[in-house]
């Protein structure tokens, strides 16, 4: 058995597939120092790539899912931030991020108002010039901008503390001092309940390159408005298909009915039964289909006096004489 398994390593040692290999072990076997050389010099090839791979790999991935989240609610029930953009100039170094808030405490749908919210700006590489400018536009929008960012920012942290008062919270009965102690223990655990973060940086996809000039807000404002008076007039063709869809289906429905009327002269007892049936089904969703239309119809209506409000708007910032509820905000790093 012991012979048998030598001949056939013999065998194997002289085939053609293993001469390189035995030649290769031979030489390594004769040139100790190149051996090591050659480990050696593979073993540091092999590190040097898994080290350049991570520093330049545009794929690595350093924040969650849940840091890079462009919708942020706060816990306290005071509405919602969401980032709509995030905008990089490297050349001029400035980051533009167009945000729109909710507010929902008040009875009407508006914005949070700016003087409600607090800011603050953290830096990986912090450098002393650079400064962040809140900028109220108009309704529910706000534009940050970051001004004097170094190539190489790395990421930026932004707190946004809500402090908009909660009616529902407010307590107006007499409370012993035990309720006070238990209330000053709840409010101290939920001290972060109006804290939201926001977090910019290079590794995200969303961060797109754009050459910025220095624009005034009020420019910023006419391409806010331009794009929403965009958006808006996008909704109106889109209500009038829905419109034009919706009075095709009910002549479909009202053709299938008229086809059932006259099928049911000539039915009764059960099948007399479904076809009633089926008439009722359809006129119930005819009768649904119209009130999708008047809803749409009234929708379109609230759309237009939108779009009329955003002219109003832009003419007014064109000429001078429109007043921003709130002043632009500077807020220096943290």
């Amino acid at each position: 058995m012991i012979d048998t398994i030598k001949n056939w390593i013999e065998k194997t040692k002289s085939s053609s597939i293993a001469r390189p290999f035995v030649a290769i072990n031979k030489w390594f076997q004769e040139n100790v120092i190149k051996r090591k050389l050659v480990i050696f010099m593979t073993l540091f090839v092999a590190w040097l790539s898994l080290l350049l791979g991570a520093i330049y790999s545009p794929q690595r991935q350093t924040y969650s899912d849940e840091q890079l989240k462009t919708k942020q609610i706060f816990e306290n029930g005071t509405g919602e931030i969401v980032l709509t953009r995030q905008m990089y100039s490297p050349k001029t170094g400035v980051i533009v991020l167009p945000f729109e808030t909710q507010d929902a405490t008040p009875p009407v749908d508006r914005g949070i108002d700016t003087k409600r919210l607090k800011w603050n700006l953290y830096a990986q590489n912090k450098t002393a010039d650079t400064t962040m400018e809140i900028v109220p536009i108009v309704d529910n929008k706000i534009s940050v901008i970051i001004r004097n960012v170094p190539k190489n920012f790395g990421a930026y942290a932004i707190d946004i503390r809500n402090k908009t008062v909660v009616t529902s919270s407010i307590d107006v009965a007499v409370s012993s001092s035990s309720d006070e102690q238990e209330k000053t223990s709840k409010t101290t655990d939920n001290a972060n309940d109006n804290l939201v973060p926001f977090y910019v940086t290079t590794q995200n996809s969303k961060l797109k390159e754009k050459h910025i000039k220095s624009v005034s807000r009020e420019e910023f404002a006419l391409s806010e408005i331009s794009e929403e008076r965009t958006f808006q007039e996008g909704q109106i063709k889109k209500l009038n298909k829905s419109i034009k869809q919706l009075k095709a289906s009910i002549e479909d429905d009202e053709s299938r009915k008229v086809g059932l009327n006259k099928e049911a002269e000539y039915l009764s007892g059960d099948d007399l039964e479904s076809n009633q049936k089926d008439i009722a089904t359809l006129e119930s969703n005819i009768e649904t289909k119209n009130r999708s239309i008047a809803t749409a119809t009234q929708n379109i209506e609230k759309v237009q006096v939108k779009i009329e409000a955003l002219k109003k708007k832009e003419a007014a910032i064109k000429d001078g004489t429109f007043e921003f509820s709130n002043p632009i905000e500077t807020i220096k790093m943290k």
